[in-house]
């Protein structure tokens, strides 16, 4: 029994069709900020579908949130305050991508239902608005109210207090708003412990399709069969656990109705948002003509 366990402990360096993948590291910075970018568009698209644009049949508006949210709070920072709620947001999805594609699985393999994938949306933005929103009362209230009573008097010769030699830096980190992106980390690191089972889930269901595929073509006699296998420009952790299953002969987890239909709704749904949420920021953002 001891041996039999042992066995199913995955190594280090998986082989993928025989050999361990190379340059797996940049591989993996690659795909990062490919799904970050994408968690970041979906994020933007649901706030531009819901709250910027006015959803109307001729004269009768089904939908139109941007008057009420904008004057949501009267007090004078909520102009910053609401494009921030955004901006953290966006890097709370971002951050939960990357952990997904990062995940340790050979620890941690903990599986959702459907339901739970179905509602997974909506459990990121209710779990993640508690820190969302105290990170914004810190960096645009707190923080600026400490350093004007504190260090109103210190003068800064770059923005953010770099060595001469990196005023460049520090001029392009005052331009770029990394504070919502820090805080959208550290939250998605948290809400990650809430949505880890249902992107696991998610990948699994791709995987052990895979998986069965390759081996029913066996079972089949096929020429060659690990053709259905994930194979390169695929994740290195994808391809990596398809293969450890096949290697270890380990059951492909059941794809019940449940969840193909959850996985199927949710990646359709967040798959438009980011192609919306690409056309508002990058064709509507720079000034065309919008929807609405």
């Amino acid at each position: 029994m001891t041996a039999a366990t042992e066995a199913l402990v995955p190594p280090k360096r998986i082989p993928v069709h025989g050999r361990p993948i190379r340059l797996r590291w940049l591989q993996q910075v690659i795909w990062s900020f490919l799904v970050a970018n994408v968690g970041a568009l979906i994020i933007a698209g649901m706030y531009y579908a819901v709250i910027q644009v006015r959803w109307h049949s001729g004269s009768h508006t089904y939908l139109y949130l941007k008057p009420s949210w904008d004057h949501l709070f009267s007090y004078r920072g909520w102009a910053a305050d609401r494009h921030a709620v955004r901006d953290v947001y966006e890097a709370v999805l971002a951050t939960l991508f990357v952990r997904s594609l990062l995940a340790n699985w050979r620890k941690h393999d903990r599986r959702a239902p459907g339901w739970y994938v179905f509602l997974s949306p909506i459990v990121i933005v209710v779990v993640a608005f508690p820190v969302v929103a105290a990170g914004v009362w810190l960096i645009d209230h707190a923080l600026p109210y400490l350093w004007h009573l504190v260090l109103s008097r210190h003068k800064l010769r770059n923005p953010v207090h770099l060595p001469s030699g990196f005023d460049w830096l520090g001029t392009y980190l005052s331009g770029y708003p990394w504070q919502p992106a820090v805080i959208g980390i550290l939250a998605g690191l948290v809400v990650h412990q809430v949505y880890a089972p249902a992107g696991n889930s998610v990948q699994l269901y791709f995987i052990g399709r895979s998986v069965d595929r390759t081996r029913d073509a066996m079972a089949g006699g096929e020429a060659n069969p690990h053709r259905h296998l994930p194979r390169w420009p695929w994740p290195p952790v994808i391809r990596e656990r398809a293969a450890w299953m096949m290697a270890s002969n380990q059951p492909a987890p059941d794809r019940t109705f449940d969840i193909r239909w959850a996985v199927r709704i949710v990646l359709v749904v967040l798959a438009a948002l980011a192609l919306y949420g690409a056309f508002a920021r990058y064709w509507i953002g720079k000034g065309h003509v919008g929807l609405g």
